[in-house]
C-alpha cells in the first residue's frame, strides 16, 4: 500500500514536480550545462525519471521487472550525455536533485501522516534511495564506456 500511495503521489503530481525541477535544476550553478538544453528536452528527460520511479519501482523491487531494462535505459543515457559534453558531476547532481524532490513531496503530503510506521517509512526511504543508486552507477558505467571508446578512437 505504501508503495502504492508513492507512485501516485508522483504520478498525480508529476508536472508540477516537473515544473519544480526544471526551474531549480537550470537555476543551480552545479548544473550549468543544463542551461543550454532545451526546454522540452530537459523536461522529458525529468519525466522519463519519474515515470521509472513511478512505473517501474515496485515491480523493479520485487523482481517482476528485469533490472536490465532499468540499467540499459541509463546506462544509454550515461553515453548519450557523454556524447553531448555533459560533465558526470552535473548528472549526478540532477539525480540527486530529482530524489529530493521526491521526498519533499512525501513530506508535504498528508497521505503519508496516515497509519504507516517509522519501519514502513524508513523501508520505503531505503528502497527509493537504493533504485537511485542504481540508476546513478548505470549513468556512471555508460559515461566511463563512452569515455574509453573516445579514448581509443
Amino acid at each position: 500500500m505504501i508503495y502504492h500511495n508513492l507512485m501516485e503521489l508522483i504520478q498525480e503530481n508529476e508536472q508540477a514536480i516537473i515544473e519544480d525541477l526544471n526551474h531549480e535544476i537550470k537555476g543551480m550553478e552545479e548544473t550549468r550545462h543544463y542551461r543550454n538544453l532545451p526546454e522540452e528536452t530537459l523536461k522529458e528527460m525529468l519525466h522519463q525519471v519519474l515515470y521509472n520511479v513511478y512505473k517501474r519501482l515496485s515491480n523493479w523491487l520485487h523482481n517482476n521487472t528485469s533490472k536490465n531494462v532499468v540499467f540499459a535505459y541509463y546506462t544509454g543515457l550515461g553515453r548519450q550525455s557523454c556524447q553531448e559534453g555533459i560533465p558526470l558531476e552535473e548528472i549526478i547532481q540532477v539525480l540527486f536533485t530529482i530524489k529530493k524532490k521526491i521526498y519533499h513531496h512525501i513530506n508535504n503530503n498528508r497521505t503519508f501522516d496516515n497509519g504507516y510506521t517509522l519501519n514502513q517509512l524508513t523501508e520505503l526511504f531505503y528502497y527509493v534511495n537504493s533504485f537511485f543508486d542504481k540508476i546513478a552507477h548505470a549513468i556512471i558505467v555508460g559515461y566511463q564506456e563512452e569515455l574509453t571508446i573516445k579514448a581509443c578512437a
